[in-house]
């Protein structure tokens, strides 16, 4: 799915601040040579010392192998894309960028180009960093889920609002914030990649918690696929592990484009001459009428 920038973030890095610096001064000198492209003319130089990160960062975790390469990249380039702060008081603080800050620090930087915005409120700051984030693919799915929700409650959006914002179909968001009701054993499981989303999401209907931990621990240890544990979730007693259930990649694909759609648990029985069924399920009135609305909307009347 295409995935467009969120609503603010591209006109708050667009727009042009202050006159900027040039790069000469933004490293140690060190014995790397070559020529370093000039940063953006819409930044200026700040003290990499005076940078702090953001609180409402959604991210948790940092990749030390992806960190060390894109220090190892900023060493030979320099900063090409500059980071977003506001000023908060003696300092700044960042809207966006905190991969970028986090890997100059590692190489040594002194100075590091930034995009310097004196109008960005607190609601501004948290909604920015969030979606500036939640678009990224390497944001766990639980992170994700707690973006949301933090847009959700602390910026008062919509589900709609947010998948707005960060420019997915709202089923998605929707199935995301359900993985904030998994036990936190569960959520520990998918965090660590233990476990899938398409894991969680079969796992959620299950009940109560007791019989969600049984199943998890099938689920990692019998490394059963995401079909066998929806199997396992509606009670199935035989589960076959992971590679012996038959179906169809086809099958499989348009079952997981199904569920992308309409956020529910999606079940497709193909027999021959491409005759069967498609079964939703959902959890309660709400849902169904969503589903129903997204399927089959009301005639609106002129």
């Amino acid at each position: 799915m295409e995935r467009r920038l969120g609503r603010g973030l591209g006109s708050l890095l667009g727009q042009t601040p202050e006159p900027d610096a040039t790069p000469s001064d933004q490293r140690r000198p060190s014995a790397s040579t070559g020529s370093r492209p000039e940063i953006d003319v819409a930044a200026r130089l700040v003290d990499v010392a005076t940078v702090r990160r953001n609180p409402d960062q959604p991210r948790t975790t940092f990749d030390s192998a992806a960190l060390e390469e894109l220090r190892d990249s900023i060493l030979r380039h320099g900063v090409l894309q500059p980071i977003c702060v506001r000023r908060v008081g003696d300092g700044y603080e960042i809207v966006s960028g905190e991969r970028r800050w986090r890997a100059a620090r590692s190489a040594g930087l002194v100075k590091i180009p930034a995009v310097v915005r004196d109008d960005v409120s607190d609601e501004v700051s948290l909604e920015l960093a969030i979606v500036e984030n939640v678009q990224r693919q390497d944001l766990d799915p639980l992170e994700k889920a707690r973006g949301y929700q933090a847009l959700m409650e602390r910026v008062g959006l919509t589900q709609e609002q947010v998948a707005e914002r960060v420019g997915i179909a709202r089923a998605s968001v929707t199935n995301h914030l359900r993985l904030l009701d998994l036990p936190s054993e569960a959520q520990e499981a998918l965090a660590g990649g233990m476990i899938s989303m398409g894991h969680a999401k079969a796992l959620l209907g299950i009940k109560p918690k007791k019989a969600v931990l049984a199943a998890l621990g099938k689920v990692v240890r019998g490394d059963l696929s995401v079909r066998a544990t929806e199997a396992l979730a509606k009670g199935t007693t035989e589960v076959a592990p992971r590679g012996t259930v038959k179906v169809e990649p086809w099958v499989s694909e348009m079952e997981a484009r199904l569920r992308e759609a309409l956020g529910v648990r999606v079940q497709l029985r193909n027999g021959k001459g491409y005759r069967g069924s498609i079964q939703l399920e959902y959890s309660d009135r709400e849902e169904l009428e969503r589903i129903c609305d997204q399927l089959a909307p009301e005639q609106k009347l002129n």
